[in-house]
């Protein structure tokens, strides 16, 4: 029972990082968007949408790749003792891919705004 419970912590505080970080790069491709668009709001939009949606595309391909190649010569992840400060139980290829996925989240909200 305490593995399941810290398991649920290392996921929602990777979650809520991703959740902020994805909130904080979209809002700043939204201004871009915005001011560079003539001062319209769907123009904003669709420029935060593209820009997260690019960055979780590239975090995929990124995760994928070190999926595929770590039965070749998988290399020691040198700051694993300062990593499991923050997460107990997760490796850092799982945060990733829920980083991703709150990315696609919020890219999925902003397309919901337009």
């Amino acid at each position: 029972m305490k593995n399941v419970k810290e398991i649920l912590v290392d996921f929602i505080k990777a979650i809520i990082l991703g959740l902020v970080i994805s909130a904080a790069v979209g809002g700043v491709l939204f201004l871009a968007g915005f001011l560079a668009g003539g001062f319209h709001g769907d123009k904003g939009l669709e420029v935060g949408k593209d820009g997260l949606l690019l960055i979780a595309s590239l975090g995929m391909f990124l995760l994928a790749g070190m999926l595929l190649s770590k039965g070749k010569k998988p290399e020691q992840f040198t700051e694993m003792d300062s990593w499991r400060k923050h997460f107990r139980i997760i490796g850092y290829k799982t945060a990733i891919g829920i980083v991703c996925a709150a990315f696609l989240t919020v890219a999925s909200v902003m397309d919901g705004m337009m």
